[in-house]
C-alpha cells in the first residue's frame, strides 16, 4: 500500500477562516481511499506559495528527512497549491525525489516519466506566477497613483495613524505620538544629537532605534508632503498630501541644515559629560599647574555620595564641589546691580533694539518687496519645471533656496513689527537677571550656567581653597560693577570678598591715565 503526506493551503487568513481547507482535505482524502493511499500525515498551511519558507511547508521538510524512504506521495488539489513559482517549485521537485517522494496534483494529475508532460507542468505553474506577478503590477501602480494624488496608503509613519476619509480612500491623522515627532524636530533645532534625543525618550519608555530616528527626520511626510520614488524614466517628486502635517515648513527645513551640516552644532565636548553637581567642570582651573579640573563622586564609609572637583595633572588640588559651587554663587550675589546701573540697561536695550525708526521702516519696505520678488521667482520656477525646461534635482535645490530666502525676509519683518514687544520683554527679563543673578543662574542649566560663567571670566579663573581668582572680568560688566556706588565696601579694585582679581590695573575713567599702571 502506498504512503502518502496530503497537504491545504490557501493564501489568506480570511479564506482559511472559510471552507476552502476544508474542501481540499476532504478531496485529498477521499482520493486515497479510492486509490488505497495510506496517510501518515496531512498539513494545513494559509500562506502565500511565492515560495517555500512557509511554516508548515518546513515541517514538512523536517519530517521527509527524517522519513527518507517511508513516503511515497506528496498530494495536493492543484498545482499552485503547491507553488505559484515555477523555478522555485522544479528545485524542489528534485530536493523530494532524492528523498524517494513524488509530488502529484489530484486534479491536474500529471505523468513526469514522459518528458513531454513536464511542458504542460510548466504551464500549471507558469500561470499562476504570471497571476502573482500581474497582481503586483497592479498593486504597485495603484499605490503609486495614490501616492502621486497625495495620500499614504502604506502602514502610518510613527506620529500618524491609518484612517480613512468620507469617500473610503486611504487617510492618515495625526496620532497621540504626534507629540513626540514635534519633540524630536524641535531639539534638533537646539543643537541636541540623535543620541541624546534617543536616550532622553528611552527613560521616558518611548523607545526609537537609531535607523527609524534618522528617517523620519528627513521624512516631509512630517510637513503634508510626500516623496514619490523615481520609477523607470520618473524621477523622484515631492507632492502636496492630503493629510495635515506635524510640524511647521520651517522647522523642517531648518532642521535639514543642521543634518546636511549647513549648520554648526554646538555639541557637547566630548571630553567631559555635564553634571548638575559639577557645573565648574572643564571651566575650572588648577591653581598649581594650570590644568583644566575634572571632577567626580566618591561614596563614603556611611554610602553617601560626595562630588569634588580634582586635578589629574599634578594631582595637588582637590576641593569638595559644594564649597567650590556655593563660592560662585557668593560672586554672583555680589555682582547685583542696583537701581542706578538698571536705569542704563534700559536706555542702552532701548537703544539697541529700537534702532532708528527711520531705518527700521525703510527695511521692512525692502523685505516685502523682496517677499514679492522671491513669490514671483517660485511661480517662474514652477512654470519652468512644468514645461520641462528643468530637471527634478534642479528644481528641487531652486525651490529649497527661494523658500529659505522668502522665510528669511517673513521673520526679519515680523521681528521688526514687533519691536516694542521685543523691547519691553527683553527689558523685564534683563533687569531681573541683572538685579538678581545670583537666583538667574540656579535656574540654568548646566551648559547655560557655563557659557554664562565664560563670558563674566574670559581668563582662566581656579580656586585656592576659599576664593575664586582670575587675571581678567568682562570689561563691560566692570564698568558696570564700579559704577556702582555700592562697590564701595570692597577693596579697590575687587568686585567681590569671594573673588580676587591678580594684577588687575584700573580702567581708564577712574583715575587720570598718568596715574594707570601697565599691565
Amino acid at each position: 500500500m502506498k504512503k502518502a503526506v496530503i497537504m491545504c493551503r490557501v493564501s489568506s487568513d480570511e479564506q482559511a477562516k472559510g471552507y476552502s481547507l476544508d474542501i481540499q482535505f476532504e478531496s485529498l482524502t477521499n482520493y486515497c481511499n479510492r486509490n488505497n493511499y495510506t496517510v501518515q500525515k496531512h498539513y494545513r498551511e494559509d500562506y502565500s506559495a511565492k515560495d517555500f519558507n512557509r511554516p508548515e511547508f518546513q515541517n514538512f521538510l523536517q519530517y521527509a528527512k527524517k522519513n527518507k524512504g517511508k513516503i511515497d506521495f506528496l498530494l495536493v488539489t492543484s498545482w499552485d497549491r503547491f507553488s505559484r513559482n515555477l523555478t522555485d517549485a522544479l528545485v524542489m521537485l528534485r530536493s523530494l525525489k532524492k528523498l524517494g517522494i513524488e509530488v502529484q496534483a489530484i486534479e491536474q494529475p500529471i505523468d513526469m516519466s514522459i518528458p513531454e508532460n513536464k511542458a504542460m507542468f510548466a504551464i500549471f505553474l507558469a500561470i499562476p506566477e504570471i497571476d502573482n506577478d500581474r497582481r503586483s503590477i497592479k498593486i504597485k501602480g495603484g499605490m503609486r497613483a495614490a501616492l502621486k494624488s497625495g495620500r499614504w496608503c502604506r502602514r502610518a509613519p510613527i506620529g500618524y495613524e491609518n484612517a480613512r476619509d468620507e469617500e473610503n480612500k486611504p487617510l492618515i491623522i495625526p496620532s497621540e505620538k504626534a507629540v513626540v515627532i514635534k519633540f524630536v524636530f524641535e531639539q534638533i533645532k537646539k543643537g541636541k544629537t540623535q543620541a541624546e534625543i534617543r536616550n532622553r525618550l528611552y527613560k521616558e519608555g518611548k523607545n526609537i532605534s537609531k535607523t527609524t530616528l534618522s528617517s523620519l527626520l528627513r521624512n516631509p511626510v512630517y510637513i503634508g508632503q510626500i516623496r514619490v520614488p523615481a520609477l523607470e524614466e520618473e524621477e523622484e517628486v515631492l507632492v502636496d498630501g492630503v493629510h495635515n502635517g506635524i510640524i511647521s515648513d520651517k522647522l523642517f527645513y531648518e532642521v535639514q541644515e543642521i543634518l546636511s551640516g549647513r549648520k554648526k552644532k554646538r555639541n557637547t565636548p566630548s571630553y567631559y559629560m555635564l553634571r548638575e553637581e559639577l557645573p565648574l567642570r572643564g571651566i575650572l582651573y588648577c591653581s598649581k599647574c594650570e590644568g583644566k579640573m575634572t571632577g567626580s563622586k566618591s561614596r563614603s564609609r556611611n554610602g553617601d555620595y560626595h562630588h569634588y572637583y580634582h586635578c589629574n595633572y599634578c594631582r595637588k588640588e582637590r576641593y569638595p564641589a559644594k564649597k567650590v559651587n556655593n563660592t560662585i554663587v557668593n560672586i554672583l550675589e555680589d555682582f547685583s546691580f542696583t537701581n542706578s546701573v538698571n536705569t542704563l540697561y534700559k536706555k542702552a536695550v532701548k537703544q539697541i533694539i529700537g534702532g532708528d525708526k527711520t531705518k527700521q521702516d525703510r527695511r521692512k519696505t525692502n523685505l516685502q518687496e523682496s517677499i514679492q520678488s522671491t513669490n514671483k521667482r517660485i511661480e517662474k520656477l514652477q512654470d519652468i519645471y512644468i514645461d520641462g525646461d528643468i530637471d527634478q534635482n534642479s528644481y528641487n535645490d531652486s525651490m529649497l533656496r527661494y523658500k529659505t530666502i522668502k522665510q528669511e525676509n517673513k521673520e526679519e519683518l515680523e521681528r521688526l513689527s514687533k519691536t516694542d514687544h521685543l523691547y519691553k520683554e527683553w527689558l523685564k527679563r534683563g533687569v531681573n537677571y541683572f538685579s538678581n543673578l545670583k537666583g538667574y543662574y540656579k535656574t540654568l542649566s548646566v551648559e547655560a550656567k557655563q557659557q554664562l560663567l565664560c563670558s563674566i571670566f574670559p581668563e582662566k579663573f581656579d580656586f585656592d581653597g576659599n576664593k575664586c581668582r582670575t587675571t581678567r572680568v568682562n570689561e563691560v560688566l566692570r564698568y558696570i560693577l564700579q559704577i556702582d556706588s555700592e562697590l564701595t565696601k570692597h577693596k579697590r579694585g575687587q568686585l567681590s570678598q569671594y573673588l580676587e582679581l591678580s594684577s588687575l590695573v584700573e580702567l581708564a575713567g577712574f583715575e587720570p591715565a598718568s596715574k594707570q599702571g601697565i599691565k
